[in-house]
């Protein structure tokens, strides 16, 4: 956009730097640049208190916390205790979805989704399911692994391509084509040569993976989880988006693969009419209404009485 400049900030190193450090480096950038106000989306516990915040909230570190075990579940317990304290002194909360605009009482919802570079659809011959995330962890590729093999006992030409990190490629079985540090570009190709996309998710804020599948024109099954119902929320029927679990998920899976690769026109114009009030919903346009009621809301705090 027209007028936006960037200050990048170093890389964090480890969990905590990832968590902890960058909120010390957002801090004292803010403090350097003085502005009217702040927009975050995260690591802002240190940030000036005298300038007015706007904060989104992208999900919820409590839910988050729920689905996650040991450590990682720890941290985000505490993440949840800071996401209190930030929704308490935001000027203006805004929330990527159903849940944090509840729990946290948000004022509206912003989904936080500008669209994908989309290629023609040129499915490959051979079926073929894409996972995009982690083996384990709350993405559960292992699920989508699982699914496929089930699948493969009678179709044994059905492949599943991965989209993941390196650090868990040894744990994909060895006929699954796990690929690593792609481009958006490439991601975009290996979408538009898939037959469907399984999102296993155990949680998501949002439902980015969804929207992503449904915006490239594939069909999508998915694990219910408070992104993936809200976006579902959002579809008409014609939507080809299935929300299930378990052996059910299995059987979606199933299903959207003897359907063929191709959508029927009703499909593709429904995905169309989503995804475009989607971006329309999560136009950044919007947000400088937002800033406005921020910078108005406090004037009027500093010029009311203190008790």
């Amino acid at each position: 956009m027209d007028g936006v400049s960037f200050v990048r900030l170093p890389a964090p190193r480890g969990r905590f730097g990832r968590y902890y450090g960058s909120a010390w480096r957002a801090s004292r950038a803010a403090r350097r640049l003085a502005p009217d106000v702040i927009h975050a989306h995260g690591d802002d516990v240190l940030l000036p208190r005298s300038v007015p915040l706007v904060r989104t909230f992208h999900g919820s570190s409590l839910n988050e916390a729920r689905s996650s075990r040991g450590l990682r579940r720890l941290n985000h317990y505490v993440l949840a205790l800071l996401e209190r304290i930030s929704a308490s002194r935001a000027m203006v909360k805004l929330a990527v979805g159903p849940e944090s605009l509840e729990l946290l009482r948000c004022e509206t919802i912003v989904p936080p989704y500008l669209g994908v570079s989309s290629l023609p659809r040129r499915a490959d011959v051979t079926p073929s399911v894409v996972f995009i995330g982690s083996f384990g962890g709350r993405k559960q590729g292992y699920i989508a692994q699982s699914a496929v093999s089930e699948i493969r006992k009678t179709r044994s030409e059905v492949a599943l391509v991965v989209v993941g990190p390196s650090s868990d490629s040894h744990c994909w079985e060895a006929w699954v084509d796990h690929r690593s540090g792609l481009s958006d570009e490439q991601v975009a190709d290996v979408l538009s040569r898939a037959w469907v996309l399984a999102s296993p998710s155990a949680y998501e804020g949002f439902g980015i993976p969804v929207l992503e599948g449904l915006d490239h024109g594939l069909p999508v099954v998915a694990y219910p989880n408070p992104g993936s119902e809200y976006v579902a929320s959002l579809a008409s029927q014609r939507v080809p988006l299935e929300l299930a679990h378990g052996e059910a998920f299995t059987s979606a899976l199933r299903r959207r693969i003897e359907a063929g690769p191709v959508l029927d026109a009703a499909e593709q114009h429904a995905s169309r009419d989503l995804v475009d009030e989607v971006l329309r919903l999560g136009s950044p346009v919007r947000l400088v209404a937002f800033y406005e009621r921020a910078l108005e809301r406090d004037r009027t705090r500093r010029r009311a009485p203190h008790l």
